[in-house]
């Protein structure tokens, strides 16, 4: 399973990615959202995208406008923040966001989206 996080925390890049994969996850992180940006439009394989909602350059929703019409219809997105209640029920179903998780993220959750 192909996974793209994009994240301006360099850190949480990183060691999300160390995590999925010892998982077995293809994991490819980028902290600059216009880079990640790029990746998927260049069409590289993805099944799912963790996304950061608030970052400097570009916020999550920002993201996700960019880059839906490269994403497979299968492509799980999980919106990751520290900061709750940005967005609501609504606004997620709009962006076609499969599930939303605080930060700090619990694994069990993310790998339950994940595989579903």
């Amino acid at each position: 399973m192909n996974v793209i996080i994009i994240d301006n925390d360099t850190a949480l890049v990183k060691s999300l990615a160390i995590v999925l994969e010892t998982k077995g996850y293809k994991v490819k992180g980028f902290s600059r959202p216009e880079e990640g940006c790029f990746h998927i439009i260049q069409g590289h394989p993805i099944d799912v995208l963790i996304v950061d909602f608030v970052m400097p350059e570009l916020n999550g929703e920002q993201v996700i406008e960019r880059v839906k019409d490269f994403l497979p219809k299968s492509c799980k997105i999980i919106l990751i923040s520290g900061h709750t209640g940005l967005l609501d029920a609504e606004d997620l179903d709009t962006l076609g966001i499969t599930m939303f998780l605080p930060k700090p993220i619990d694994l069990e959750n993310l790998f339950e989206v994940m595989t579903a």
